[in-house]
């Protein structure tokens, strides 16, 4: 059965509450929530620990998969991150989903910490975590890492859910997890060979799911009046945005998402640029339109193996929850008629 889940806002925490309890309440099969110290944003970049509200939200769920999307093992030792997340699981009856990538500039860099290997860091914390799920007492020398004679008790086995679009981290995914979460920036085809590849490594029991920016509005050109700029300012920051760039024509001179900062003399940098970017180079990436429409682009990544959709709703805070009675009302039943 194909599943649909939401990404919660980085705030207010008002907001982010409701969000998680109506999502609870009509049919979502997952919340997840960012793990950042600093929030994305054009104005505003505030942002409230993870496993706290998603500890909160254990004790208002009863149905949804409660998850991070996602954590780093650059700012949490691994060993943290899986106590955090087998204490979840334990507060909300198994519903923990334990997201991990290879972290972003943005909640490392201003905080003195470093981007360099961090897919080798994610690797080694993914075998470390490993090990501590399966073994009593484990000892493991690495290069970031070092245990001896290590135990975490209580001992159990949580979800890992690994982000990446790259052919590093779809391998990391085969060996060391239980579901995968690209974004939807590695397109139908893209998805469709990545996740063959998952498979062919190995992966056979690994959850094929989608992070897709997400508007939905009562027609097409509304939804695209809403995500056009935050939509151009969040494909300027991908580390594969040279391959629209080229087409525009435009060079910048910002880093990209791993080591960009949210400050908001950054932010304007960036914003003045898409205003160079036609949206028409960069809307792919993105799942927007009517609910019919929003429908119909969900369908062709079901069409090459995607079984969970994580939806983030790229709107304002008073917008938000519009977006998701919608996609509860005008989505999710009509996915379910189809898949079920």
């Amino acid at each position: 059965m194909v599943k649909i889940g939401i990404q919660l806002p980085h705030e207010p925490m008002d907001l982010i509450l409701r969000a998680g309890v109506y999502a609870d309440r009509n049919g979502f099969d997952s919340v997840f929530t960012p793990d950042h110290l600093v929030g994305i944003g054009i104005r505003d970049f505030s942002c409230f620990d993870a496993f706290t509200i998603l500890a909160r939200l254990s004790s208002e769920t009863v149905r949804v998969l409660l998850g991070t999307c996602v954590s780093d093992v650059v700012r949490r030792h691994p060993a943290q991150l899986l106590q955090a997340a087998v204490t979840l699981d334990e507060m909300s009856g198994g519903r923990a989903v334990l997201g991990l990538g290879a972290g972003e500039g943005m909640n490392l860099l201003p905080f003195g910490m470093e981007m360099r290997q961090a897919v080798s860091r994610l690797e080694e914390g993914l075998r470390v975590i490993r090990l501590l799920m399966e073994g009593e007492n484990v000892s493991f020398t690495g290069r970031f890492f070092r245990l001896r004679n290590a135990t975490l008790s209580p001992r159990r086995r949580v979800r890992l859910w690994i982000a990446g679009n790259s052919p590093r981290t779809i391998e990391l995914t085969a060996r060391y997890g239980d579901g995968w979460i690209p974004t939807a920036t590695i397109g139908v085809e893209g998805y469709r060979e990545a996740l063959k590849r998952i498979r062919s490594l190995g992966g056979e029991g690994v959850t094929p799911a989608l992070f897709a920016y997400t508007v939905v509005a009562e027609d097409c050109d509304e939804a695209r009046r809403t995500i056009e700029l935050p939509g151009k300012m969040i494909a300027l920051l991908s580390p594969k945005r040279d391959e629209f760039l080229r087409k525009a024509g435009v060079e910048v001179d910002f880093p990209d998402i791993l080591r960009f900062e949210f400050t908001k003399e950054n932010v304007r940098r960036v914003l003045e640029v898409a205003k160079e970017i036609p949206f028409d180079l960069v809307e792919e990436r993105y799942i927007y339109g009517s609910p019919d429409e929003v429908v119909e682009k969900i369908e062709r990544f079901i069409s090459v193996g995607a079984e969970h959709f994580v939806l983030t709703p790229l709107v304002s805070h008073t917008a938000y929850m519009d977006n998701l009675k919608l996609i509860a009302e005008g989505v999710i039943p009509y996915v379910r008629e189809e898949h079920d």
